[in-house]
Formats: structure tokens, C-alpha cells, sequence
């Protein structure tokens, strides 16, 4: 009757543990909000266009990279201070439409997946889709889900995207 028992507990945990597949979605906390009609945060609605977003140096503030390039110190108004707690993932936020997806929005994190350190942050180029971990070289394919294309990888970090048209809500 023990063997009996000891047997059926094994096969439920090796059942359980086979059934675990790894989750695309990282650990690290993120609520970030944004209205994507506004400029730049619209860039996000054409596919192959990506901003990104960081923690910017004083409270109450964030940095925005747009699909340009060009950077800017955004300071969160106050009202959303109170009511929200903004966190930005482990590197940042890299926020677009894929060109080879679903057609949704899509978030994730800026720091490469294969050093998972806050300061490797992958250099994001607009023209062919990809970023690139300027630590280990590893190169990624943000119009197909952010896998690795170039270098030994897991894909990048993804992040649940709420789009209800007007607002988006990236949280996790």
C-alpha cells in the first residue's frame, strides 16, 4: 500500500513538473500605462515601429526612446503619481506592433534575456526590427515574438499588453 501511495505521488509530481512549460512572461514587476493616440506613444500602432521606455532619473519621471531614436525626460503628472506605482520591468519597457505577430501590440523588456542585468539594455534599430545586447552580442527578432536569431538565447521577456483602443495597460 506505501509503494502503492509513494508510486501515484510520483507520477502526479512528474506530471505536474512535465506540464510546467517556461512562461514568456518575465517576473519583473511592470505597470506602465499610456494613451497611443498621443505622439509619440502613436508610433506604437505601425508594425515594425518600437519606443521604449525606462525609469527616468528622479522620481516622477520616465525616459522615452522613440522609433526615431530621439530621447526625452516624460514627468508623470501627479494625479497618476498617486493613483498609480509605475514599475518598468528589469531594463525597461520596448513597446510595438511586430510586423510578423498577431497584429497586437506587444511589450518587452529592454534588457537582454541571456546577462538578465538591468544595465544591459539591447540597442533597438527600427529599420530591420532587431535588438542587439551590446555585452553579449546576442541579436533578437522583435517582429517575430523577440526570439534570438543571432547568439544561444531564451526569446526576450514579454509582458501582458491591454489595448481597449485608446489606452494601452502593461502590467504583469
Amino acid at each position: 500500500m506505501k509503494k502503492t501511495i509513494a508510486l501515484m505521488l510520483f507520477a502526479a509530481l512528474t506530471f505536474i513538473t512535465a506540464c510546467d512549460d517556461e512562461s514568456p512572461f518575465s517576473g519583473y514587476a511592470v505597470n506602465f500605462t499610456f494613451d497611443k493616440s498621443i505622439h509619440p506613444y502613436n508610433q506604437v500602432n505601425s508594425y515594425g515601429q518600437f519606443i521604449c521606455i525606462r525609469r527616468g532619473a528622479n522620481i516622477g519621471q520616465y525616459r522615452l526612446t522613440d522609433a526615431l531614436g530621439n530621447t526625452q525626460t516624460v514627468n508623470i503628472p501627479q494625479i497618476q503619481l498617486q493613483q498609480n506605482t509605475f514599475h518598468y520591468g528589469l531594463g525597461g519597457l520596448v513597446i510595438g506592433t511586430p510586423m510578423n505577430c498577431d497584429g497586437n501590440i506587444w511589450a518587452y523588456d529592454w534588457a537582454c534575456p541571456k546577462c538578465d542585468n538591468s544595465r544591459h539594455r539591447l540597442k533597438i534599430d527600427n529599420t530591420t526590427g532587431h535588438a542587439t545586447c551590446g555585452n553579449c552580442a546576442t541579436k533578437f527578432d522583435l517582429n517575430s515574438g523577440g526570439i534570438a536569431i543571432d547568439g544561444n538565447s531564451r526569446p526576450m521577456w514579454h509582458y501582458r499588453v491591454f489595448d481597449n483602443g485608446t489606452s494601452v495597460i502593461i502590467q504583469n
